[in-house]
């Protein structure tokens, strides 16, 4: 196709802005479309924003794996073109419940191929002054770190849009077509041209994707992140020990990721009482950190755990990018779709 073809990307968060990104970088002629600036109802405002190998278990999905390590290398490749990214905190403490569990994590992610080393306890309490009590044994993982995943995505699509893309807010209802060809969106009744749509919108391209009859294998999974205040005493790298996720927050204070309750507002509220509390137990501080933020969202994720990357259905000009870890992948899967996109 021309490179000046009009592209319509579905969607402002982290994989939308690299997919916008890397396609006006390209030469495409693009307008993202955002439900609003900021939407703190995204996937991407409740993401983690743990990039680096240790955050998952080799085991689990050994390809879905080996995919996140080829995504890490991406992202030394954006920061020589987009500059410094938003990092709150770089390298990341595991430990499990017993030494013997924290060291079979560690050799198994060693024979996959992650950068991880054994910590002891004096070592631990060297890292991290402020914990109550160091376990006796931690994975110690230097290449992982934490992005703040709006400020990543805010830094994306200031990048596209100096690469000429236009970013425009409204709600997308419905994809149009004729025949098996894409021609626009409809965007609060009104018809946007368009020769190819980019779906980023996480589980609502789902939705729009059944206007033009293409079913998405997508589904919902609700996960919490927790935002407390700064604190006297705090954290300096990422934690991941006694059920708890736990990160400095960029500018100050505390950033949690955790399970959605299943028992609505009661449930969260106990939630982030549990939560704080666990911290101060952690810290081994009388007070727990003051809650500033409690936020419940939808993750999208895939039938088979794979990402969404390319063209979708019979619609001759549809392509969709979805995938789950949203941070980690975003690079790697939006330089593919424009690939995919451009190469048609």
């Amino acid at each position: 196709m021309k490179h000046r073809n009009k592209v319509i990307v579905v969607g402002g968060g982290i994989m939308g802005a690299s997919a916008a990104w890397h396609l006006s970088k390209a030469g495409a002629a693009v307008t993202l479309i955002e439900r609003a600036p900021n939407d703190l109802s995204s996937a991407t405002a409740a993401s983690f924003g743990w990039v680096g190998a240790s955050a998952s278990t080799p085991s689990d999905n050994p390809a879905a794996f080996a995919e996140r390590l080829k995504a890490l290398e991406e992202f030394v490749r954006l920061a020589r073109e987009l500059g410094p990214l938003p990092i709150a905190a770089r390298g990341a403490l595991l430990w499990r419940s017993t030494e013997d569990e924290t060291t079979a994590m560690i050799a198994e992610h060693r024979t996959a191929g992650t950068r991880i080393e054994r910590l002891a306890r004096a070592q631990v309490a060297e890292m991290e002054p402020m914990l109550a009590e160091p376990p006796p044994l931690a994975a110690w993982a230097p290449g992982d770190f934490a992005l703040e995943p709006t400020a990543f995505a805010r830094q994306l699509l200031t990048g596209a849009q100096a690469a000429r893309a236009c970013v425009r807010q409204g709600t997308v209802e419905a994809i149009e077509a004729t025949g098996h060809r894409i021609t626009g969106v409809v965007i609060e009744g009104r018809t946007l041209p368009a020769d190819i749509v980019v779906l980023a919108n996480g589980c609502g391209a789902r939705t729009l994707a059944s206007t033009v009859g293409v079913d998405l294998p997508i589904h919902a999974s609700p996960a919490v992140l927790i935002r407390f205040g700064a604190q006297a005493h705090g954290i300096r790298h990422l934690i991941c020990a006694q059920d708890m996720e736990l990160r400095p927050a960029l500018g100050g204070g505390l950033v949690s990721a955790a399970d959605c309750p299943e028992d609505g507002e009661p449930g969260l509220s106990a939630l982030a009482t549990q939560t704080g509390n666990a911290i101060a137990h952690l810290l081994g501080t009388a007070t727990t950190p003051s809650l500033l933020s409690i936020n419940a969202v939808q993750r999208p994720m895939t039938a088979d755990g794979r990402p969404l990357c390319g063209a979708v259905g019979n619609i001759e000009g549809l392509y969709a990018v979805v995938a789950h870890p949203g941070v980690i992948l975003a690079p790697l899967l939006g330089r593919r779709c424009a690939e995919a996109v451009l190469g048609s």
